[in-house]
């Protein structure tokens, strides 16, 4: 389900070959296995009729401003249900609901600019609209900060121990599953001192 749902390709595997299978799911497919069918099954039961969306009338409706709606259709889009799948339509109506607020757009932005799936690969991009959702204490976007930091998605591309575990603990706060596995990861990989000033982070609430 994860790789039809991202068509997954990612420097991530080739950088971290050391890492077994096991983290390998826990960092990028765990969070988000068969999250995209939810989310369509959600917009069926909202917008549907007979267990199917009619496209055209949920354009109608994003294209007058219903933010649901905005948000259904780009899980239309990036899904390819009853529409061609189409992750550049996708993401610009992604990007019209989560400039609304809307929570679980904002982390599929966070994901497709990490990715570089229907738009250019910007880790500023994805840093900023996983933080958005983050700041709403969404599960899913507090791990994917997580992953962000461990998997070295800025500039130097290196892993930082220090802030992948405040955000994966924080997922752990906000009930996300496998981000306590991650905090048993890092608590191996990370120093005492390390973990003893990710905990004062986490006391101070920062980042």
């Amino acid at each position: 389900m994860f790789f039809k749902c991202f068509n997954f390709k990612r420097r991530f595997v080739s950088k971290h070959t050391r890492f077994s299978f096991t983290v390998f799911v826990l960092l990028v497919w765990f969070p988000f296995s068969a999250i995209c069918d939810e989310d369509y099954d959600r917009c069926v039961s909202i917008f549907g009729s007979d267990g199917t969306l009619t496209i055209e009338s949920l354009d109608i409706s994003a294209s007058n401003g219903n933010v649901d709606a905005e948000y259904c259709l780009a899980v239309a889009y990036h899904e390819g249900k009853n529409v061609s799948r189409n992750r550049i339509e996708a993401v610009k109506w992604y990007l019209r609901a989560g400039q609304k607020g809307h929570l679980e757009a904002q982390y599929w932005l966070c994901i497709l600019y990490r990715e570089g799936i229907g738009v250019e690969a910007n880790a500023l991009e994805s840093r900023y609209w996983c933080k958005r959702a983050a700041k709403k204490n969404h599960s899913k976007a507090l791990y994917a900060l997580g992953q962000w930091y461990y998997g070295g998605y800025d500039r130097n591309m290196n892993t930082d121990y220090l802030n992948a575990y405040v955000w994966f603990a924080r997922a752990v706060v906000a009930g996300e599953p496998g981000a306590d596995a991650m905090i048993q990861l890092l608590e191996n990989q990370m120093t005492d001192l390390q973990i003893l000033e990710a905990k004062k982070i986490m006391e101070r609430n920062l980042p």
